[in-house]
């Protein structure tokens, strides 16, 4: 493994498990413009991989069953309930991601929409199982203004105190 803090810090780093992580590669750099930092084979199939997006890396690796590694699609119909982590990616252009993303595979979760939060949203879940949300930033709020939005929408409203959980 390499050290990308030099020993001096923390960093969380998702790592995806996929059926042909190949195709995964391919798929992220196409959709979301990844570039492939390094990959480490075994056996024929991807051990490990280091992607990175911006400032962010994730890694990736292929299926191997035989050890109990396999990533959220266990058949080719297995994609209508979502497993593993949900994804967050901000991106210059959400619905531009969701057409490429869709061009490439993946199924639409939730079209791209414009969200009170002060982003354009959307979801798709990638041809290995993912799910993905992206997002734009359209409008710069403060955290107060959307907690005030939150609270006028009634999204978040206090626990019932005389409850006892």
């Amino acid at each position: 493994m390499t050290d990308q803090l030099g020993g001096t810090g923390t960093s969380i780093q998702p790592l995806l498990v996929v059926r042909d992580a190949a195709a995964a590669i391919d798929f992220y750099t196409t959709v979301f413009g990844a570039t492939e930092v390094w990959r480490l084979m075994h056996n024929h199939r991807i051990g490990h991989a280091v992607l990175r997006m911006g400032t962010s890396e994730f890694a990736i690796l292929d299926e191997f069953p035989e050890a109990g590694i396999t990533g959220p699609q266990t058949s080719e119909t297995d994609l209508a309930a979502p497993r593993g982590p949900r994804l967050m990616v901000q991106v210059p252009d959400v619905d531009a991601v969701l057409n490429t993303a869709l061009a490439a595979g993946a199924s639409l979760v939730r079209p791209a929409a414009d969200q009170w939060w002060g982003v354009r949203s959307g979801t798709m879940r990638d041809p290995f199982g993912y799910q993905w949300s992206v997002h734009s930033i359209v409008e710069l709020i403060s955290i107060e203004e959307m907690q005030r939005r939150a609270d006028s929408l009634g999204l978040y409203p206090p626990p019932d105190s005389g409850r006892m959980g």
